[in-house]
Order: C-alpha cells, then structure tokens, then sequence
C-alpha cells in the first residue's frame, strides 16, 4: 500500500511533463519503489532458575530422574526419586581393587580403582563403608536412625527414602582416608556431597567428611573449581 501511494504521488508532481512532452500521447506512469523495512530480531528471555531452594521437607520429582542422568540428578530434602529407580550395571567395588563392601555402577569402576591406588601410593587404605542402597534398603536406615535419634535429628543426618544419593549408585561413604580425600578425590571424579563450610544451610544435611558422590573428571573439576557445594552447583548447572 506504501509503494503504490509513492507511486501516486509520483504521477502526480510529473504527469504534466510527461503529458506536455509527448504531445498528447498515453501517460505513462513513474513507479519508485521504497525499499522495505528490515524487521528487528526480539531476543527471547533468558529464563532464570531462582535462588537455590530452601532445604523444605517436600516430595517433589528431581527434574532428572533417568538413570541416564547420573551426573546431573539433584536429591536432597525436597527432590526424590521414584521407589523403582534403580540402576541395572551394579557391579561389586571389590572390581576397583578396594577394600570393604558394595555395588557401583560399572561407570564408576576405573576412576575408584584410580583414586585408591593413588591413596595407596600415599600411604593411605581407602574402604568402603557404604556405597548403592535401594529405596527399600534407604526406608530400613532412616527408620532404625528415626527410633534412636526421633524424626528431626534423623531427617537433619540422613535421606528420608528416594532422597539419599546412594540410591544413584553413584554415590560411597569411604571409611578412612578423610584428609586425602578431601584434597585429592575431586581429581578422580569425586566430589565430598557435604562439606563443612556448607553445610547443613546450603546441602540440607550436616556436614559429613565421609560421603563422596562420583561425577566424572570433567564435572568435578568444575564443582571444585567453582568454590560452592555439589548441590549449589546442580541447581546453576545441573538444570
């Protein structure tokens, strides 16, 4: 509709020339074309995630519940796996060479053979204390440690059921070598789920020096590097 009022206007302002000029001839009209206006990109919003949620006593889905998503599924006292979850490449930890007792997933295996010889290497024995528990296995502890603590000192040491990272397969409670673990286990893929420094405020549960959940190399580095906690760094990241 522009262009052709343009060119009205056009014929218009010239049409006596052209008519004077030709003697009477058949006008003939002078089209200019405007050129069009290029339509400007609207950036999308950048979706937030919102501060990291506060440590309530809820049972909503973790975001990432497929066993595929080992690394990046957050548990804690809100987010909860199903009661069937449960990881088919469960293997014994004995496979890395490591004293104690337990299941992995087989992906897991390499890195904690890794991480004990080098402890040895240091003069540390790395054991096992507790690694994979099912939902039925984590029902039976809260349970027991309910009865002798009462309902809050339980829930503030450990995961009701579907809430604990053992259920992950992913995740060990190592019986001795703390002190090397705590400087050295990131480099193996393992990352301390509770550290003192933020603990219970920012992970949900009191500090424990004992429990390490496996991430991988990459990731670790980049939870360590990152100065916060696992759970801190999932909730940036993670979703």
């Amino acid at each position: 509709l522009a262009c052709l009022l343009v060119a009205a206007l056009v014929w218009v302002a010239i049409s006596p020339r052209i008519l004077g000029s030709q003697g009477g001839a058949s006008p003939v009209a002078l089209v200019v074309a405007t050129p069009t206006a290029t339509p400007t990109a609207t950036a999308s919003p950048t979706p937030t995630l919102g501060p990291l949620p506060a440590c309530a006593v809820a049972d909503v889905p973790a975001i990432h519940a497929e066993p595929s998503d080992w690394a990046r599924t957050m548990l804690d006292t809100t987010y909860t796996l199903d009661a069937s979850y449960r990881p088919t490449d469960l293997v014994p930890v004995s496979r890395a060479g490591i004293g104690g007792a337990g299941s992995v997933r087989s992906l897991v295996i390499d890195d904690l053979k890794a991480l004990a010889g080098a402890a040895r290497k240091a003069g540390v024995t790395l054991v096992v204390n507790s690694a994979y528990r099912s939902y039925e296995d984590q029902t039976i502890t809260f349970g027991d440690l309910t009865k002798s603590l009462g309902s809050d000192a339980a829930r503030a040491t450990a995961a009701r059921p579907g809430h604990s990272e053992h259920q992950l397969g992913t995740a060990i409670d190592f019986g001795s070598g703390a002190p090397w673990l705590s400087e050295n286990a990131w480099r193996y893929g393992f990352v301390l789920s509770y550290p003192a420094a933020s603990s219970p405020g920012l992970t949900c549960y009191v500090p424990e020096a004992w429990h390490y959940r496996y991430f991988g190399r990459a990731t670790a580095a980049a939870i360590h590097n990152s100065g916060v906690s696992a759970r801190e760094w999932l909730w940036i990241n993670g979703h």
